[in-house]
């Protein structure tokens, strides 16, 4: 296997990498999230203290399955009895990553747990409390599901074990759902379609937010850690998985939103404008629609993942960069330096690659310029570092054209 191919790309590009984008999404989710718990919440009449609490237990509820999800039906064996190897310990360096993050969501679960006697007090009402009897049963059962799904062998011949992931997948969607329902029936006890939608809407999100999770904190790294083409490719198909079930909760979150929104303000203009109910309602809608952007841009501009091919396989068919022959250090002058690039390329045979840096900014547009008018072709150019450190890296293939005397 060529070592290029697998070579790990500078991920820095500009101000932010392209990297940032699954990031910031990730917080996107958390502040949407946080804002419908809050919302929620201030309908019951409880503090904002103990809206934060239950945000935490519905985030650590997020964290497990989400990770439940990837691990039950994302992770597979693949067909190649050749690449079994490889995916293998790609697999087990997820699920041990796994392992830490869930233990600590788990706990953050069970610390935060004591805020549900607080609706065993609101839910006085016979079948708001068989809900919320409900809600702790599937905790419970939750709860033990974990703790099975970390208790899985960690050796090759459990790799792809799904079982006690489902499982566990299973109990926590339950938790949720049945959490929701809750919060949906005890703030419009006359109207069983919020009593769907809330459950769908909850579900949908917490799955996003863990797998979100998986995806910046757990894949990304142990593919990092196992490197390989099979990884590579294991890992691309997986984030493809995770890609089509957000295509799923995407329309999910916008629709049981706006339904939702409708049941809090009438849409009515003056309401969603003036109430804090209706601010925030939009201020949620508006980070969904942020989500929605962010979706669509990362796969385009190759930034779900700093890893070669993981953003789209064909990635890994593309020629591999050669090695530079020659290389200019020019940071730290006021111009690109043309007449030492002009004198660097006519000591270099033809077609031999120069290695450029530079911290001129006006040169990530004029030295492409200059290259194509003077029959030299631009291999690659990337910008490293951040703002006031900023500096950029370009490879130059020596072409046939004639280098005329400049300056600069």
């Amino acid at each position: 296997m060529s070592a290029n191919i697998l070579k790990q790309p500078r991920t820095a590009d500009g101000l932010l990498d392209r990297y940032w984008l699954p990031k910031i999404a990730l917080v996107f989710i958390s502040i949407a999230s946080l804002l419908g718990v809050l919302l929620t919440m201030m309908t019951h009449g409880a503090s904002w203290e103990l809206a934060l609490v239950r945000w935490l237990h519905m985030a650590g509820l997020g964290a497990l399955a989400g990770g439940a999800m990837w691990w039950g039906w994302f992770v597979r064996r693949p067909s190649d009895e050749a690449e079994v190897s490889d995916v293998a310990r790609f697999a087990l360096a997820q699920k041990r990553r796994f392992r830490a993050i869930g233990i600590g969501a788990l706990l953050v679960v069970v610390l935060t747990a004591p805020q549900l006697m607080w609706f065993d007090v609101w839910s006085g009402e016979t079948f708001a409390r068989g809900l919320w009897f409900a809600n702790i049963a599937a905790l419970l059962l939750a709860i033990i599901f974990v703790i099975r799904l970390f208790l899985v062998p960690r050796d090759d011949a459990h790799a792809f074990d799904a079982g006690a992931a489902r499982l566990a997948l299973v109990g926590l969607v339950a938790t949720l759902a049945l959490t929701a329902t809750l919060d949906a029936r005890l703030t419009f006890p006359s109207q069983p379609l919020a009593w769907l939608l809330r459950p769908v809407h909850v579900v949908a999100f917490a799955l996003w937010f863990g797998g979100a999770i998986w995806n910046i904190f757990i894949a990304v790294p142990a593919a990092r850690e196992t490197l390989a083409l099979p990884v590579v490719v294991s890992a691309a198909e997986q984030l493809e998985r995770f890609r089509v079930t957000v295509r799923i909760f995407l329309p999910t979150l916008v629709i049981t939103g706006l339904l939702q929104a409708y049941a809090y303000t009438g849409l009515n203009l003056q309401s969603i404008l003036f109430s804090s109910i209706g601010q925030l309602v939009l201020v949620k809608l508006g980070l969904v629609v942020g989500l929605i952007v962010i979706f669509i841009t990362c796969p385009l501009w190759r930034a779900c993942s700093p890893i070669k091919g993981m953003c789209d396989l064909e990635d890994l068919h593309a020629p591999a960069l050669p090695t530079p022959t020659r290389r200019m250090d020019n940071r730290g002058k006021g111009c690109a330096g043309f007449v030492q690039i002009q004198k660097m390329l006519e000591g270099m045979g033809q077609r031999d690659v120069l290695e450029l840096l530079s911290t001129d900014r006006i040169s990530w547009w004029e030295l492409p310029a200059w290259l194509e008018k003077h029959g030299h072709q631009l291999l690659a150019q990337e910008r490293q570092g951040r703002w006031l450190w900023q500096s950029y890296r370009f490879l130059i293939q020596k072409g046939a054209g004639e280098l005329p005397r400049t300056s600069g």
